[in-house]
């Protein structure tokens, strides 16, 4: 915790909320790679339950980015609404996150022509339909029921763009104004309310559809990611509000909070699946991987209070060991490169698989290209920071009319 008393909120800086996104973005990336790694290292399988889940990750990012964005311009925009405030602040976020999924998507674009030019198949022509990537570039293209195409990872992208939308025309206003007049302990029950709609109807859907897919397609599920990141942004936001004063005042707590609960996330989603009650995997899906289950249940979304109650403690629990972990300079850069990192770490992996199979790779070589494609990912996710989103979202700030403060 960097704050001190006289710190104004837009100058607040939370060195483990940035560091902890390295960490969910890492969540997410193990995902992904899970079978490489368990082919690598066999010892791996024990992690296993929580790589099959690292999609909570997004989650994670999810309450995250409305506690962050609540810190940052609560004050400045909070006491009465001013449509530029709000172009601006769009704008702001168009600079953060637009101008790197969009070259990212030109990657997975020539990815596509390089795979259909050396290998001959057309199906990789077929991944590059047009009218979908002017969705992609828009930002819309999760807002309705879809198989996922180009980069399938940037739906959260638009997930998010459709909870700026929400927070820039207006919902920062009324939150300003539902802090004022609810109690510490209103807020606390808000926010538990608003985790059970996700808890719910997570828990109903069928295991290892990520919180995304419907139960009868693989098509994003109609309305999942409308109600999955509006009551999960605004968690984080009315966190946020709930805990400012706390945060104003620099005071940390010397409870280790944020450790006790990392370790009960792990336990929560290892008791889950090792006594799933509502098992409910999806018919002729593959469930073992060289004798490892690789199923994901749904119901771990009953750890989404834990993750509030973990980004709530890293921000006033600063002596914990977690906290301070995460408050490390790598962890730190970790988190400035994790946007990165989970756009683009597909096409890594994706460069790793050709490499092992051209190659005919086993034993010792798979956990040396393992090791080579993590580290890979981390670099390149770090060249991407520093020469295009960063230059981009300096050059969105400039931009910004000097009148406008947000």
């Amino acid at each position: 915790m960097t704050a001190s008393p006289t710190t104004t909120p837009q100058r607040l800086y939370i060195a483990p909320l940035t560091g902890i996104r390295a960490l969910a973005a890492f969540w997410v990336f193990t995902r992904h790679f899970r079978t490489e790694l368990l082919d690598a290292f066999p010892g791996m399988h024990l992690l296993a339950p929580l790589m099959n889940v690292g999609y909570l990750g997004v989650d994670l990012f999810f309450i995250l980015s409305g506690f962050i964005l609540t810190v940052t311009h609560l004050d400045s925009m909070n006491e009465r609404y001013d449509w530029r405030e709000s172009l601006g602040f769009l704008w702001l976020r168009i600079g953060r996150v637009w101008p790197l999924t969009a070259f990212v998507l030109m990657l997975f674009g020539s990815y596509f022509l390089f795979q259909a030019w050396s290998t001959g198949n057309p199906a990789f022509l077929a991944q590059l339909d047009v009218p979908r990537l002017v969705q992609h570039l828009t930002l819309v293209h999760a807002w309705y029921p879809h198989v996922l195409d180009w980069n399938g990872l940037d739906w959260s992208i638009s997930a998010e763009w459709m909870a700026y939308l929400t927070f820039g025309l207006g919902g920062v206003l009324l939150l300003g104004r539902f802090a004022k007049v609810i109690s510490p302990r209103g807020m606390l029950i808000v926010m538990a309310l608003l985790t059970l709609p996700m808890i719910v109807v997570g828990s109903g859907m069928q295991d290892d559809t990520i919180l995304l897919f419907s139960n009868d397609a693989w098509e994003i599920m109609g309305g999942i990611v409308a109600l999955r990141v509006l009551t999960e942004f605004w968690i984080g936001a009315i966190l946020a509000v709930y805990l400012r004063d706390r945060m104003l005042r620099g005071t940390s707590s010397r409870l280790p909070v944020p450790t006790i609960t990392a370790v009960a996330i792990a336990v929560v989603v290892y008791l889950v699946t090792a006594f799933d009650p509502l098992r409910f995997p999806r018919p002729g899906q593959e469930q073992f991987y060289n004798g490892v289950d690789q199923i994901a249940p749904t119901e771990t979304i009953i750890v989404l209070p834990l993750f509030v109650l973990l980004i709530g403690s890293l921000a006033v629990c600063g002596r914990d060991p977690l906290a301070r972990l995460l408050a490390t300079r790598p962890l730190v850069l970790g988190g400035k490169v994790s946007y990165a990192l989970y756009l683009s770490h597909p096409l890594v992996i994706g460069a790793g698989l050709e490499l092992t199979n051209r190659s005919g790779a086993s034993g010792a070589w798979l956990a040396i290209i393992a090791i080579l494609v993590i580290a890979a990912s981390w670099v390149f996710a770090w060249v991407l920071w520093r020469f295009i989103e960063e230059p981009a979202r300096k050059a969105a700030r400039r931009m910004l009319p000097g009148h406008i403060k947000v």
